[in-house]
């Protein structure tokens, strides 16, 4: 036991004191903390009273943009009466030529008018023809009034098509030079954003909303209630509703999210409750992996050297695999030790609040090193059996980086882990040992996972591991003396079973 306990303190101590210890120990603090200040000011600079300009074009004369405005006037900046939105009337910047032709348009307004006037004059007269005596006077008038209004309705009717198509073509003109001048805008930042409302559109519930920030569409949930209060009045009214019952009705309902923890409750936040989980698993993912890969770069590298060969000389297998496991151990606990020192110092000088650390608890803390020393040990003994038969760091390398990148992969699914930590298919794959230590740590904030979890998990990383202790124990054994070219698969085997 003796040589144990030397190979253990060997490890312990020539490890804490390498710099890459020390660069994974303190450098994911700082960078977690440099981080958190950048996004804190960030979103304090983002939370400042600043209202939000946006554009709206009409597209035809509804003049929908005031309604918004006055009801968009209900939704003031905290502490102020300074409306929170907005809204600008943009119109089109009209050019000489666009001047003319509207006046070409109004003057074929004007001449269809008139002749609608005429057209109209000349059947009121045919009318009263009608009521007079039948009479030779009598059917000449009615004649010259035939031909007077065949000839009126045709000059109407080609007068009209003249001003359809002058109308269709300059509005398309205007429309586009509307678009334009609201485009310019949201170019040049005078407006974040701008709605295009078109009457009948809007009244099928479509209102389109163009921005050059794909954040915008995330922000415009004032909007969206006014628009949308907006479109019921217009139906409410429509079937006869007065609008002081429209405006009782659609008073707004305020939910306040209060989260349920055990005994406690707390109000909802998506960083405390979402983003924190996922940065503890980043960390015991470092903790798990930082003596691990200690561990399996030095069985690599004392292999290619020959140092097993000396040391197998003064202590047998059990001994040199046990003391660097114990020994690389420790290491990650004085790991995790230094963060919660550092946690607590942040939380004395006041730079971290305890409220903004709700999973930060003996319970949950307990948690956290029980599947760290669990996935410490299983992947360490899966290391231990990889560097017993490759000797060269490079063929080995493939081999790190996938396990590293099995164990992390939970951080992809993260959202619907944090959104389902119940789910079936998220219970099922937490009872796989690769991924076990970082599933559970991710549910157990905010899922609080039944005790059965809890039990099956931790007999499955016991069970994984003593089977990969096994393995890696016997490969240990009867292939550290093996030559340093890397064996093929049925040497392994071969090896596994004592028979190479």
């Amino acid at each position: 036991m003796r040589n144990l306990w030397i190979i253990t303190g060997w490890e312990f101590w020539r490890h804490l004191k390498s710099r890459s210890f020390l660069l994974a120990t303190f450098i994911p603090p700082l960078l977690f903390t440099v981080v958190a200040v950048v996004l804190f000011f960030f979103y304090r600079e983002s939370r400042t009273p600043q209202p939000r300009v946006i554009g709206c074009v009409e597209l035809d004369t509804t003049r929908y943009c005031e309604a918004i405005q006055k009801k968009l006037d209900n939704f003031t900046l905290p502490g102020t009466h300074t409306p929170a939105v907005v809204l600008i009337d943009i119109q089109a910047d009209t050019t000489d030529d666009l001047q003319n032709l509207f006046q070409e348009v109004a003057r074929l307004k004007h001449e269809l008018d008139s002749l609608n006037d005429a057209y109209n004059r000349i059947k009121e007269r045919r009318r009263y023809i009608f009521q007079r005596p039948d009479s030779p006077t009598k059917e000449r008038l009615l004649r010259q009034t035939y031909e007077q209004l065949h000839l009126t309705r045709e000059q109407r009717d080609l007068a009209e098509i003249e001003y359809n198509r002058q109308k269709a073509y300059v509005d398309s003109l205007w429309q586009m030079q509307i678009l334009k001048t609201a485009d310019s805008l949201l170019f040049t930042q005078v407006v974040e954003g701008y709605l295009i409302l078109r009457g009948e559109e809007l009244q099928d519930g479509r209102v389109e909303f163009h921005s050059i920030y794909p954040n915008q569409f995330l922000q415009i949930e004032p909007l969206k209630n006014v628009l949308q209060e907006l479109l019921v009045e217009m139906r409410l009214r429509q079937e006869g509703i007065t609008i002081s019952q429209i405006h009782e009705w659609l008073k707004p309902v305020v939910i306040n999210e209060i989260l349920v923890e055990g005994a406690r409750k707390r109000e909802f936040s998506f960083l405390q409750s979402y983003l924190a989980p996922v940065i503890v698993v980043v960390f015991l993912f470092i903790s798990i992996f930082t003596p691990g890969g200690f561990l399996f770069y030095s069985l690599i590298s004392e292999k290619a050297n020959r140092v097993l060969e000396i040391l197998m000389t003064s202590a047998n297998s059990f001994q040199i695999i046990a003391g660097k496991i114990l020994g690389l151990g420790l290491l990650g606990v004085v790991q995790i030790v230094i963060w919660l020192i550092l946690t607590k110092g942040l939380i004395l000088a006041g730079w971290i609040s305890v409220e903004n650390l709700p999973f930060f608890t003996l319970h949950n803390l307990g948690f956290f090193v029980l599947y760290f020393v669990l996935g410490y040990f299983f992947f360490a003994a899966i290391y231990v059996g990889i560097g017993s038969v490759y000797s060269n760091e490079e063929e080995a390398h493939h081999i790190n980086l996938m396990l590293r990148m099995l164990s992390i992969s939970p951080i992809l699914f993260s959202v619907p882990i944090l959104m389902f930590p119940d789910a079936i298919f998220v219970r099922l794959f937490s009872f796989i040992p690769f991924l076990t230590p970082t599933f559970m740590v991710l549910r157990t904030p905010l899922g609080h996972p039944p005790e059965i979890d809890y039990i099956i998990s931790v007999g499955v990383m016991l069970f994984s591991t003593l089977v990969a202790l096994w393995v890696s124990g016997r490969l240990f054994r009867n292939s550290s003396l093996f030559d340093h070219r890397t064996p093929g698969w049925g040497e392994v085997w071969k090896l596994l079973w004592g028979k190479g």
